[in-house]
């Protein structure tokens, strides 16, 4: 879980923080309560009907959950976008450890990125408060009937396996060395070499179902693996490769 310092602002200050998808290095879309925007009608039903949020409420503080309502026609994908199935924690839960401590997962946001008559693609932001405060960014692709997760291996040929791995080490190999110029600290040559050691042992598996798709590229990303005290030395580890340079790659049968 990616973490960073976090200060207790309000639900519509939370939306204003994040970043539209697509600007700089961050790819991160911005979370709207727009349910028109999130929901989906790209086939005879619709799939996301709305945004169900829950307010967390801690003494003087409060914070939000949202998440998708998903049509009932499609209960396997309903039960796959669920606060417990996301976070691996009972909604129930998560707002008894709000209301004891103002603790645990304190927010939850969504965005659908991308969505066929096949596949339905989201990004999810959550904040959480343990010994530290940390947030993380979770990436869903799944297929709309069965609800599991559509992964790269059911895209891309082995050549396309290959090439997306061999690419993406590349990427990220590039931007550690770029960032060494911007560091004289004490310990960052040996964080830099953990993280040049990480790359080099990623395997597809790392990447296979940890992306989104967007109308007209992917997002690939792993998770950091520095410590909180230097996490801010961690690199851009999102990398994202446009469809047409994929489709060459493309499976017979694939979804997007």
């Amino acid at each position: 879980m990616r973490k960073v310092m976090k200060k207790t602002v309000s639900y519509i200050t939370l939306l204003a923080m994040l970043f539209v998808i697509g600007c700089g290095n961050t790819n991160n879309p911005a979370y709207t309560n727009a349910s028109s925007l999130n929901a989906d009608s790209t086939t005879n039903q619709s799939i996301i009907l709305r945004d169900s949020v829950v307010v967390l409420k801690y003494k003087t503080q409060t914070d939000t959950i949202a998440f998708p309502v998903v049509n009932a026609q499609f209960p396997q994908l309903a039960a796959a976008l669920n606060p417990e199935a996301v976070l691996g924690e009972r909604l129930s839960k998560i707002k008894e450890n709000y209301e004891d401590c103002g603790c645990g997962y304190t927010s939850l946001m969504y965005k659908k990125t991308f969505s066929n008559a096949k596949i339905l693609s989201l990004w999810f932001y959550a904040e959480f408060i343990g010994a530290y405060p940390s947030q993380t960014t979770i990436y869903q692709t799944l297929s709309i009937n069965t609800g599991l997760v559509y992964k790269l291996t059911q895209q891309l040929n082995e050549a396309g396996e290959k090439y997306v791995l061999t690419k993406y080490k590349a990427t990220l190999l590039k931007r550690l060395e770029a960032d060494k110029a911007n560091h004289t600290e004490k310990d960052y040559d040996s964080a830099c070499n953990q993280i040049k050691e990480n790359i080099n042992q990623l395997t597809f598996e790392a990447i296979n179902d940890n992306y989104i798709v967007k109308d007209s590229s992917v997002i690939v990303k792993t998770e950091p693996i520095l410590p909180h005290v230097v996490l801010a030395w961690e690199i851009d580890r999102m990398v994202d490769f446009s469809l047409d340079e994929l489709k060459q790659f493309k499976k017979e049968g694939a979804s997007i």
